[in-house]
């Protein structure tokens, strides 16, 4: 299914120069519902954060969807989302409190540019720290939460890195702190687009 996907797309391979845009396909593969304002707020908070990661000045980020791809659209990179369990505002329902907010698909210790996110425990994690008591979160709130999430693994793929940093944003685990920080935390190692080539 996902080879199948990939052939839909035609990636650019040429090494950027300062004076050529970078472009990074993002796109949402079916998975469980978002409400629409934590989606419109996750696409800008995650674009926000890319172009703090990346050194590339002319980034350039093309969102789509599986019913809204042209045949031979082209990209620099290209990255593939999922997201998964509960992603309502509802923080009432059981959530499951083990297992990773985020993952990164690996094969025979290639990373693969699919990324899958926990709603539900992304939740789960802001719920029993005891800092988001309420019964609805904040569409801000947790597209901030998931933004975070998805930015870490996208730096698994756009780095090429199975292994983690000691602290910031490419840590190993998070806290519902980390989740619910306003920006970036800072210790990341910026990624270059330039020689990057085709996507794996």
């Amino acid at each position: 299914m996902w080879i199948q996907w990939m052939a839909l797309f035609t990636l650019t391979g040429i090494a950027a120069t300062a004076a050529d845009p970078v472009t990074i396909g993002l796109v949402f593969r079916q998975g469980s519902p978002v409400p629409d304002a934590v989606r419109a707020s996750f696409e800008e908070q995650t674009e926000r954060g890319l172009r703090q990661m990346l050194t590339d000045s002319n980034l350039q980020v093309a969102w789509r969807t599986e019913g809204e791809i042209a045949r031979g659209e082209a990209y620099d990179r290209l990255i593939v989302l999922r997201f998964r369990g509960d992603c309502t505002l509802s923080t009432i329902r059981p959530m499951p409190r083990q297992g990773p907010l985020g993952a990164t698909w690996v094969t025979d210790g290639r990373i693969l540019p699919f990324i899958d996110i926990d709603c539900g425990r992304v939740k789960a994690t802001l719920a029993h720290a005891a800092l988001w008591q309420q019964s609805l979160i904040a569409p801000g709130i947790l597209s901030r939460a998931l933004s975070h999430v998805a930015l870490h693994e996208m730096y698994h793929v756009l780095s090429e890195r199975t292994g983690h940093d000691s602290d910031g944003l490419f840590k190993a685990e998070y806290s519902a702190e980390d989740l619910l920080a306003p920006v970036i935390p800072h210790g990341l190692r910026p990624v270059a687009m330039v020689g990057f080539g085709p996507a794996h």
